[in-house]
C-alpha cells in the first residue's frame, strides 16, 4: 500500500482543489521570491531546466508559485519535485502534480500554485526544484525580471549534484513556516528585583516558546540552583512545556551578573494569550536578583509577586524571548482500505489530500490526533519513523510507525523489505505506559497477527473503545506507543 508514491505519480489534481483545501499561500510566510515579469508576461525557459534556492529561510516548504506558458495551448499536468541539497537528494514530501490550462503566448502566462504539504526543511539548507509535464506541447516558466536575485540559481538541467549554473534569477514565490524569531529583546539593567517577583507577557505573538533569557546577580558568591517555570494565562495556569532547572556559580556583586538562557524547546503556546514566568531557588542562598529592562518593553510586565492570576504590576523586566510565529502542528488522519482490510495513518497534508481523491479506496475513519512537525519538534518529543513493506519485496503491503528505538532496530536488520519513508511526524513517548501531563492522550497500537499469511497490519488509535474492539477481534494489544497533545495551539 505505497499510497503516497503511487498516487503522486498517477494523479493530477487541480490547483483550485488544493487552494480550497489548505487556504491561500498568504496564510504562511513568504520565505523567498524573485520578481515575475511585468503583468502576466513570461520570459521563459523550458521546464527541463531546474533551479535551486540556497540558504533556505524557513522551517517548512508549503507552497511554490510559478508562472507558465506552453508552445501549444491546452491542458497540462505539471509535476514539481523538491529535493534536499541536490537534484538527486531526498525528496521533500512527495512530487506535486497540478493541472493548468496554458496559453501559447508569452504575454499571457498562467500562475500555478504547487502545494508541497508544509513539509519540514532544514533552515539554511539548499532546496532544488525539477519539473516535468504531460500535454500537447512544451511548458516554459518565467526567468523573472532582468535583475539578479539573492539565493536562487537557474541551472542548465537537473543533473546531480546541482547542474551547471545558467543565471541568478527565476520568477517564483515560496511560502512556508518562518525560522525561529526573537519576539522580545528588552535589554538588561544591573540590579533589579528579587527572584520571587513574577514576570508575564501580554498577547504573546507566537505559537511556540523556544528560548528565554534573564540576567541574574547575587550579593554573595556561590552556587545556586534555579528553576524557571512558564505557564499559560497566569501564575496558576497550566505549565508550558517542561520547567527548566540550572545550577549556576555566581560571583557576588552587580558587576558579576550573568545572562542565562533557558530552552523550552518549542513548546506550544496559545497565540495572543498570556505567558507567565516564575523562578524558584531550589538549592543555595536565596539572595538572587533578576534584572529590570533598559527601557519600557511593550507587553512585558513584572509583578510584586506570583499570587493570584497575575498579581499587581510593578515595572518591566529584562528579558529575551524566541519562538515560532507558526507551530506547524500536524493533524494525523486514519484511513481504512477495504480491499486490503488494512488501516493506515498519515500526518502529511499533501498525502492526505491525495488520498481524499479516492474516498471509495481510502476511507477516512473519522479518527485523528495532533502531532508535531518532525523537524525541530518540541523538547522531549521524538520523531516518528515510517517504513513501508511492499509486496514487490515480499512484504504485506502495509506500513509501520515507530519511535527512534524501533527505527534503529529495524534499520539494523538490513532487511530490504523494510523501505524507510522518512519521519512522518513527532510525538511524545510514554514512560512505563504513562503519558506526560503536557501530552496526555495515549496513542494505542494493535497488530492483526497475520504474519503467517503475509498480511500484517497495525492500527494506531487514541480511542480506547477502538483499541478494545480490535483486541476482541483477535488483534494483539501492543499498548500505548505514543502520546499526543489534547489541544491545538
Amino acid at each position: 500500500m505505497n499510497i503516497s508514491h503511487r498516487i503522486a505519480r498517477a494523479l493530477a489534481v487541480s490547483v483550485f482543489f488544493f487552494t480550497a483545501c489548505f487556504g491561500s499561500a498568504a496564510y504562511a510566510a513568504l520565505l523567498s521570491s524573485c520578481g515575475f515579469s511585468a503583468g502576466t508576461s513570461v520570459a521563459g525557459d523550458n521546464i527541463s531546466r531546474g533551479f535551486y534556492v540556497t540558504n533556505y529561510a524557513g522551517q517548512s516548504l508549503r507552497t511554490v508559485r510559478l508562472r507558465h506558458y506552453a508552445s501549444v495551448p491546452g491542458v497540462y499536468a505539471i509535476t514539481l519535485t523538491a529535493r534536499a541539497g541536490t537534484f538527486d537528494g531526498p525528496v521533500i514530501g512527495a512530487p506535486y502534480t497540478a493541472t493548468a490550462t496554458l496559453n501559447s503566448s508569452a504575454s499571457a502566462g498562467v500562475d500555478v500554485l504547487y502545494e508541497m504539504g508544509d513539509m519540514p526543511v532544514t533552515p539554511g539548507s539548499i532546496v532544488t526544484f525539477a519539473m516535468s509535464a504531460t500535454g500537447p506541447g512544451n511548458v516554459l516558466y518565467d526567468v523573472a525580471v532582468p535583475l539578479p536575485c539573492a539565493n536562487v540559481a537557474e541551472t542548465e538541467g537537473v543533473n546531480a549534484p546541482l547542474s551547471a549554473f545558467r543565471r541568478d534569477r527565476v520568477g517564483y514565490e515560496i511560502y512556508g513556516r518562518a525560522i525561529t524569531q526573537t519576539f522580545y529583546d528588552c535589554g538588561f539593567v544591573p540590579g533589579g528585583d528579587l527572584y520571587s517577583r513574577g514576570v508575564y507577557i501580554n498577547a504573546y505573538p507566537g505559537e511556540t516558546l523556544r528560548k528565554v533569557s534573564f540576567r541574574y546577580e547575587t550579593v554573595t558568591s556561590g552556587a545556586r540552583t534555579l528553576r524557571l517555570t512558564a505557564r499559560h494565562g497566569g501564575y496558576n495556569g497550566s505549565v508550558i512545556g517542561v520547567p527548566q532547572t540550572k545550577t549556576i556559580n555566581f560571583l557576588g556583586g552587580s558587576s558579576n551578573g550573568q545572562i542565562i538562557e533557558w530552552d523550552f524547546g518549542g513548546a506550544f503556546v496559545e497565540k495572543g494569550g498570556v505567558v507567565a514566568f516564575t523562578h524558584e531557588v531550589t538549592a543555595g542562598d536565596s539572595g538572587v536578583y533578576r534584572a529590570t529592562a533598559t527601557s519600557t518593553c511593550g507587553g512585558v510586565v513584572a509583578t510584586e509577586g506570583t499570587s493570584g492570576t497575575l498579581d499587581t504590576a510593578r515595572n518591566t523586566s529584562g528579558i529575551r524571548v524566541t519562538g515560532d510565529a507558526e507551530a506547524g502542528f500536524r493533524r494525523v488522519v486514519e484511513y481504512y482500505v477495504p480491499s486490503l482490510q488494512h488501516f493506515f495513518i498519515s500526518g502529511r497534508p499533501h498525502e492526505q489530500a491525495l488520498l481524499d481523491q479516492f474516498p471509495a479506496v481510502y476511507q477516512r475513519t473519522g479518527a485523528t490526533f495532533l502531532a508535531f512537525p518532525s523537524v525541530e519538534p518540541p523538547q522531549g518529543s521524538v520523531s516518528i519513523c515510517r517504513f513501508y513493506l511492499p509486496p514487490s519485496l515480499g512484504g504485506p503491503n502495509s506500513h509501520f510507525y515507530g519511535q527512534p528505538a524501533d527505527c534503529n532496530a529495524i534499520t539494523a536488520l538490513n532487511n530490504p523489505m523494510f523501505q524507510f519513508e522518512g519521519y512522518d511526524f513527532a510525538l511524545y513517548a510514554p514512560v512505563g505506559g504513562a503519558c506526560p501531563g503536557l501530552a496526555p492522550k495515549k496513542v494505542y497500537r494493535s497488530f492483526n497477527n497475520r504474519v503467517a499469511q503475509n498480511d500484517g497490519n497495525h492500527r494506531y488509535t487514541t480511542t480506547l473503545a477502538n483499541y478494545n474492539a480490535m483486541t476482541a477481534q483477535g488483534w494483539v494489544a501492543e499498548g500505548a506507543v505514543f502520546c499526543s497533545d489534547s489541544s491545538t495551539p
